[in-house]
């Protein structure tokens, strides 16, 4: 049966008012997404500067204690480091963004080839804790939250909370033991020859997503959980919907928006972990670029570091951002100034 133009003429307004509030909500998170990396940018080179310690030393190791102070201070001025905080600042941000990012004290390289160089194996490794932790999340945090209030729902929630006090070094040294030591399975430092080798991802990628696992399940079991209990789901059941329907088309969507807002934020906290399980697996990233820089006073490097890491973050956010607005019309609409036709 045909449909009434009318119908069609509203689901075309309809469809319209959904891409300007998508388009406003792009703009507006963009333009917050700015205003964070020029602050977060602004804090970190101001943090990293007024860190004790001569990025001299970096340069020039243990001669620098033969050096003279007259020599000490024509090398402080050729690195701009005699001039003000904000004028610092400034110069360096000015070349930044023409894509000069300094040269690395340590190597003479510069900074960003030296960053791009470890993106590479981080992106692998956050990558697959990221899915790793996600399939978790979603096979115990689904299968507990249906069978809820059973033994298989309280061990889960009993290991959950097991993995959310368990620290990722223990968990990586205990896991080198059993798999590298006492088994001899799994190589327990590099990333292999060429590109990777998946027996050196395992434990890495294994202990980044189990050290976030426990609050992940926990959180996706709640959601779906209180998703299950709504006055609505209730009328559904009542009306003979099937169960498997239900859980497919009115609960998982509904728990599913906070899981996509809590993946973005892991990905920041992962990254922040990476430097902990990098270095202990002596995987090749930017975690452990970044320790070695911080020791080593390598600014311009760890500058880079951070930015880039920023940006990557920033960007990911916005993009979990813009698919929890596109699920959810109460998000859109709020950035919209509508959320009084709710």
């Amino acid at each position: 049966m045909p449909r009434a133009p009318e119908y069609d003429k509203i689901g075309a307004e309809t469809v319209v008012e959904r891409r300007s509030e998508m388009g406003l909500f792009l703009l507006k998170r963009s333009a917050e997404a700015g205003i964070v990396l020029l602050l977060g940018s602004l804090l970190c080179f101001a943090f990293i500067r007024i860190l004790p310690g001569d990025p001299a030393a970096a340069m020039y190791g243990e001669q620098l204690q033969k050096l003279s102070d007259a020599e000490r201070e024509r090398i402080a001025v050729n690195l701009g480091l005699d001039e003000q905080l904000p004028v610092q600042y400034f110069k360096w941000a000015g070349q930044a963004l023409q894509g000069n990012w300094g040269a690395s004290y340590l190597s003479g390289e510069p900074a960003d080839a030296v960053v791009m160089r470890t993106f590479y194996p981080t992106a692998v490794l956050l990558i697959a804790s990221q899915l790793l932790l996600i399939g978790l999340a979603l096979l115990f945090g689904i299968t507990s939250a249906i069978r809820r209030n059973t033994f298989y729902d309280r061990t889960v929630l009993l290991f959950s909370v097991i993995l959310m006090a368990v620290p990722s070094f223990w968990l990586a040294l205990m896991m080198m033991l059993l798999f590298t030591i006492q088994m001899g399975v799994l190589p327990s430092s590099g990333m292999g020859d060429g590109t990777f080798s998946l027996k050196h991802l395992i434990m890495p990628a294994l202990v980044l997503a189990l050290s976030h696992a426990g609050f992940y399940i926990r959180l996706f079991r709640n959601h779906l959980t209180l998703s299950a209990e709504q006055d609505h789901i209730f009328a559904l059941r009542a009306r003979g919907i099937s169960k498997h329907r239900i859980w497919v088309s009115h609960i998982f969507p509904n728990a599913a928006v906070p899981l996509i807002t809590y993946t973005g934020t892991s990905l920041a906290i992962s990254l922040a972990g990476s430097i902990v399980v990098e270095t202990i697996f002596s995987w090749p990233g930017m975690g452990r670029l970044a320790l070695k820089s911080a020791l080593a006073h390598d600014y311009p490097v760890l500058l880079a570091i951070i930015l880039l890491s920023m940006g990557f973050v920033i960007i990911v956010n916005l993009l979990s951002d813009l698919a929890t607005a596109w699920i959810d019309p109460r998000l859109r609409q709020k950035v919209a100034g509508k959320e009084e036709r709710l």
